[in-house]
């Protein structure tokens, strides 16, 4: 509701921590409780565990000033679910959250969060020698949800279409490893790959030819090299993690500017024009 866009008067709640144990930690190794934070759009959060509430916190809104999460500071940890309880001013709930304590690492998956239309980045990448994928790498426990702890090698390779890995990363902050490599290690069970199209051929003919002599040795002019076959095939990409079965996606491409380009997918999502 306190959002720029439209939000159709509903609310959100957001678990900050995950529920594992306070050993799992060096930070709280031996202690018998956890702190845990929940964001939320409503006037208030309770929190749960298995069911037993932990009290209510009132939150306070981001445009009235700091403070929009809720706080406990010292929540018992006992294996199994911590719920947060987003609830609007007359106390009913209005939004929930939920975190789980992990099993052992079972499975790798292997998502699209860019191109998506979940996720208001449109439905292909567009063929102009620069678009790019973002791919999501999840390892999960055998409930099929994200192991937080878990923290293997995930490597990333193009099985077939116009496109090359690009770069990776895990969301640490404290990591130096390069990020241009196939391969990182995963960060509370998660790891990113970028994927860049090396096709031109959604581009004008003309444009090519330049983009030919400018960027000589570049993957633009690669690209645009590439672009002879103008056929839009799909990018095929394969994770792979040691003692887990790989997993692929299939992501679709476009050499149509009008439905596919940036300013048309901005257009899309707005619901309006825009302009740059």
């Amino acid at each position: 509701p306190d959002k720029p866009f439209a939000t159709k008067g509903s609310h959100e709640v957001h678990l900050v921590e995950s529920w594992e144990s306070p050993d799992a930690f060096p930070s709280t190794k031996g202690a018998k409780t956890r702190a845990i934070h929940a964001y939320s759009s409503a006037p208030s959060v309770e929190l749960l565990v298995n069911g037993v509430s932990q009290g209510t916190r009132a939150v306070t809104r981001m445009v009235d000033g700091p403070g929009s999460y809720a706080e406990w500071e010292a929540v018992p940890w006992e294996a199994g679910e911590l719920s947060a309880v987003a609830k609007d001013g007359g106390g009913a709930p209005v939004a929930k959250a939920s975190r789980h304590t992990n099993g052992k690492p079972a499975a790798l998956q292997l998502s699209v969060d860019a191109p998506s239309p979940h996720t208001g980045t449109g439905a292909a990448l567009l063929l102009d020698g620069q678009d790019a994928a973002l791919l999501r790498a999840s390892i999960v426990d055998g409930a099929g949800r994200v192991a937080h702890l878990a923290s293997s090698n995930v490597t990333f390779r193009v099985v077939s279409g116009p496109g090359r890995i690009q770069g990776t990363h895990n969301g640490d902050v404290h990591s130096h490893l390069p990020n241009d490599s196939p391969t990182y290690p995963a960060y509370h069970g998660l790891v990113r790959a970028v994927v860049r199209v090396t096709s031109a051929a959604g581009r004008p003919a003309a444009e090519r030819a330049l983009l030919a002599k400018i960027d000589v040795r570049g993957p633009l002019a690669a690209a645009a090299r590439a672009a002879a076959d103008t056929t839009a095939t799909p990018i095929v990409v394969e994770a792979s993690s040691p003692g887990f079965a790989p997993a692929r996606v299939t992501i679709p491409t476009s050499t149509d500017l009008a439905a596919d380009g940036v300013m048309a997918v901005a257009a899309a999502g707005a619901g309006k024009s825009v302009r740059i």
